[in-house]
């Protein structure tokens, strides 16, 4: 691969921080525009965020594989005159789902044409180490590296207008490795505010230690991997964000729901409880006036639980944001990392501060939206609009799982994006760039030989991955190609596709059956999970479709005649005349049926042609009219254990669809996702609010939307 836009500048970074954990920089110019359009380069190993004339202009870049690293380019079309050019980045070194850990350098540029204005490498650039960023706190999630906490004076941004603050320390930027740069390929990111509003809840403060405080995996696994870079330990924090929050109690309780003035102020120990219309992901905003010197918290979440009251600590994630103030004016203090939520909790706990213009400085998707809802229905119209949020938050440059947890490039989730992505736009430019990451590296470290990652990219130092992912890739590459993907590019995966297939064919037992798979073996996330071993019938239902989709995109008779053989050995050990049950278990070296058969067995059956409504006409009526949102309440077949959303109620509807049932479709679609819609905005992980209220797969559900409701008219 050759591409190399940058005219002049070399990659940089400060003198021996390279390998450094948590390191903000700050690099600084002042260009003279002329009047005319200027062109910004800009490619990194982290993020960063631009600053033109003080004003936040841009967040970037788009993730990429390991040692491969795309490149921004945006036009600054200004006003005559001198331009302040500031860009803070951010090179964690820690290993993340959401990040790769990579040593730190970063590449900027800015250009007249072909004459260079100032770039790194030359001294035109001045660089800061800058420090009000807390740098030893803990990891956000299990899955993203760092928390947000902040210790600022009112001039700690001057630097990005050329003047002098403490909390930027200047530091020799020296050359690093030249790196391997790749196109951004997808449009520029733009970034529109979403407000507060309504005030939910205000009330008073006090203080008490818990009798144990509840610390999960991001807080405990760096304290027993040592051998791993995970982060800090508990002992090394300067601030302890989730111990914290949990001293904090309410005192005094009101409840509010009144439409909001625009205005919070807390002094010590006051918070208010705010919200947006519905979730949204991106940066905190706001205007900050510190009237005393003090410390002001943010809690969020995306939901309010039974208290009515904010958890910092859902979804085992550090939702806390600490501001250490000192008195002053700090106008549009944003935050360096994108988060998701819908409800806001401020409060002091020393101090006064006045909170003004709370937003979220949104980044989401960065193509045109084309589709929208034609029906009347206004329950189907909010599920649309809910599954139009849900994918623009999870799209900003790569497809995600979620935008909240994990910020992760999760397959199986993407076949369902992918999807998506072509419902609403068209077309599959993102998907382009997601499955380019999967085909750049030469191989994946810390993985089995063919093994592609369960998400990426991200590291994956225990060796952990999902073999049923890798069969979801396989699918919805064929299902890219399908879509109008160009031929070429498909064809550059096939390699990537036979070491796949050499993989699992260790696995196979004299039967054809897929025995024993090794690491994280995932059906769903219900009562499948828990049968996963030793013969796992839905796993086998996949590679069986994985076989007829590898066939089809490499022209290889011999993998569909392994795929109909593999089928009818499933048939025969599964089905037990009724339902298709879910495992076999050895007694000894004789696999032996479980009996255990839940509703996502019959959905993945009915989904890899193991089963059609013609050869199994009973349970296929079983299936449409007995199961679906509301069996439970029913009390229908209590004895197959129910599916959730992510994916057998998807799997559910997509059949529905590809056998006609588009009432039935419509109906199924309000049981299904209404109520998340109305409590959040966004669609779920689960069908409870326990785990992500906004996953990036639920979005397909505005397909099924537009298709049943255009045959019903029909």
């Amino acid at each position: 691969m050759s591409y190399q836009p940058f005219l002049q500048a070399r990659p940089v970074w400060a003198d021996g921080l390279e390998t450094e954990t948590n390191v903000t920089l700050g690099f600084y110019t002042c260009v003279n525009t002329a009047g005319k359009p200027l062109t910004l380069r800009v490619a990194t190993s982290g993020f960063y965020r631009l600053f033109v004339n003080g004003k936040f202009t841009y967040y970037g870049p788009a993730r990429c594989a390991e040692g491969f690293f795309r490149v921004d380019e945006i036009t600054l079309d200004l006003p005559a005159g001198d331009a302040h050019i500031a860009i803070e980045t951010v090179n964690y070194y820690l290993n993340s789902f959401a990040y790769i850990r990579q040593a730190g350098f970063i590449q900027i540029e800015i250009a007249d044409g072909d004459k260079v204005l100032a770039a790194t490498g030359d001294d035109s650039f001045a660089a800061y180490q800058l420090t009000e960023r807390v740098r030893r706190i803990q990891r956000y999630s299990y899955q993203r590296p760092a928390a947000e906490g902040y210790i600022v004076a009112p001039d700690y941004a001057d630097w990005r207008v050329g003047k002098a603050c403490p909390n930027a320390v200047a530091v020799t930027a020296t050359l690093t490795a030249e790196k391997t740069l790749v196109p951004r390929r997808i449009s520029n990111s733009f970034f529109p505010d979403a407000f507060i509003a309504a005030r939910e809840a205000y009330g008073t403060l006090c203080y008490e230690k818990p009798a144990q405080y509840c610390k999960d995996r991001s807080l405990t696994f760096p304290n027993d991997n040592t051998d791993l870079i995970l982060g800090y330990k508990e002992s090394e924090l300067e601030w302890h964000l989730s111990d914290d929050s949990q001293h904090v109690k309410n005192a005094t309780f009101e409840k509010d729901g009144t439409a909001y003035s625009g205005t919070t102020t807390v002094a010590a120990d006051e918070f208010e409880i705010l919200s947006l219309k519905g979730e949204k992901t991106g940066f905190i905003t706001a205007d900050i006036t510190c009237h005393e010197a003090g410390s002001l918290y943010i809690f969020f979440d995306e939901t309010l639980r039974n208290t009515g009251d904010v958890d910092p600590l859902s979804m085992t994630c550090c939702n806390i944001v600490r501001l250490d103030m000192r008195a002053g004016q700090y106008d549009a203090f944003q935050l360096m990392e994108p988060f998701g939520f819908r409800y806001v909790k401020i409060f002091a706990t020393a101090g006064k501060f006045t909170v003004k213009n709370f937003c979220v400085r949104e980044l989401i998707y960065t193509e045109p939206i084309t589709a929208t809802y034609k029906g009347s229905d206004p329950k189907l119209a909010a599920v649309f609009e809910a599954a139009k949020q849900t994918f623009l938050q999870n799209n900003s440059d790569l497809f995600m799982d979620c935008p909240t947890r994990e910020r992760a490039g999760w397959l199986c989730d993407s076949f369902f994006t992918g999807r998506a992505e072509m419902e609403f736009t068209g077309k599959n430019v993102m998907e382009v760039n997601y499955l380019e990451n999967f085909l750049l590296p030469e191989s994946f470290p810390h993985l089995p030989h063919g093994m592609l990652p369960m998400c990426y990219p991200s590291d994956h130092y225990k060796g952990e991955y999902i073999p049923n992912w890798a069969m979801w890739f396989v699918l919805e590459l064929e299902e890219h190609k399908n879509r109008g993907g160009d031929p070429a590019f498909v064809a550059k995966f096939k390699k990537r596709v036979y070491d796949l297939l050499a993989f699992f064919k260790q696995y196979e037992n004299k039967d054809g059956l897929l025995d024993k798979l090794d690491s994280w073996v995932f059906v769903e996330w219900s009562k499948a999970n828990d049968l996963v071993q030793d013969i796992n019938f839905p796993s086998n239902m996949m590679y069986a479709r994985m076989l007829e989709a590898a066939a089809r995109l490499f022209d290889d008779p011999a993998l569909a005649e392994k795929a109909a053989a593999l089928k009818e050995v499933i048939r025969a050990r599964s089905f037990d005349g009724t339902f298709f049950v879910d495992n076999e278990v050895y007694e000894g070296d004789t696999p032996v049926s479980t009996g255990e058969r839940t509703e996502t067995c019959q959905y993945y059956a009915f989904f890899t042609g193991v089963a059609t409504p013609e050869t199994y006409p009973e349970l296929w009526e079983k299936l449409v009219t007995a199961f679906g949102p509301h069996r439970a309440e029913q009390g229908l077949y209590p004895e197959i254990y129910p599916a959730n959303a992510f994916i057998g109620n998807y799997l559910r509807l997509i059949l529905l669809e590809e056998n006609g049932l588009y009432e039935q479709l419509l109906k199924e679609i309000s049981g299904y996702f209404y109520y998340m819609a109305e409590r959040t905005g966004t669609l779920w992980e689960n069908t409870t609010d326990y785990a992500s209220c906004n996953h990036s797969f639920a979005s397909y559900a505005a397909h099924f939307i537009r298709v049943a409701e255009e045959n019903c008219k029909k």
